[in-house]
């Protein structure tokens, strides 16, 4: 159990995007030492976008309590309705856009950690297209994956490969054209293949199975120093 975690909404107003922005917070231990943060991937309109900035994501929460994760803070942040994410590799500003916002707005106060990027479905692609690189970033995981660059590379500073998480019955990370792509940059060198027992394309899928404990494993285990 932990008794010492800390749940809150995070939001501030972004003056890239001109709105509200916000992150659902889970802060676990004290003196954290890194900092996960997962981005979704669900497509959700202003309306949505607004109401979930009112309320923390519940699924997360039950699992954390029974696992043991040392000193870190996990950040959930939903894919925003004016993000053009799923055209990052042809629209390189709005990227650059996005990782601006999250490393100097929206994650500002954890702006000194090291940290380590992880998508669920569409997600993926707010994950890996610049914020990856950074040398903070020590290392990224994808969930349920959806349209993994297909020119991806593991910076040079990373100790592992990214490693793409599946369930048996996701449709949409078990696509031929996203599996293709994973094959390809499996065989380059750059992704390592893990694949869970059960469950489909949900994130609570990917969250109730041991796959959040797994990948919390191994960023303690990568985690520079």
């Amino acid at each position: 159990m932990n008794p010492t975690m800390k749940i809150y909404k995070h939001c501030i107003h972004s003056s890239l995007y001109a709105r509200l922005a916000h992150a659902d917070i889970f802060e676990m231990g004290t003196g954290a030492r890194f900092l996960l943060v997962l981005f979704g991937g669900s497509g959700v309109d202003e309306e949505e976008y607004t109401r979930r900035s009112q309320t923390v994501i519940p699924i997360f929460e039950p699992v954390l309590q029974n696992l043991t994760c040392g000193n870190l803070i996990l950040a959930y942040v939903c894919a925003p309705y004016d993000v053009p994410f799923n055209r990052f590799s042809e629209d390189r500003a709005a990227a650059a856009a996005w990782n601006n916002h999250i490393l100097s707005e929206l994650l500002m106060p954890w702006a000194q950690w090291p940290y380590l990027v992880c998508g669920f479905s569409g997600g993926t692609a707010l994950a890996l297209h610049g914020l990856h690189a950074n040398q903070r970033c020590f290392g990224g995981t994808a969930l349920g994956a959806d349209a993994i660059p297909e020119n991806f590379t593991c910076p040079g500073h990373w100790p592992e490969k990214l490693r793409w998480y599946v369930t048996p019955n996701d449709r949409v990370a078990n696509h031929p054209i996203n599996r293709q792509i994973v094959d390809v940059l499996e065989r380059r060198g750059q992704i390592e293949q893990i694949h869970l027992p059960t469950g489909g394309h949900r994130l609570v899928d990917y969250v109730t199975s041991d796959c959040l404990g797994d990948l919390i494993r191994f960023a303690n285990r990568t985690l520079p120093g």
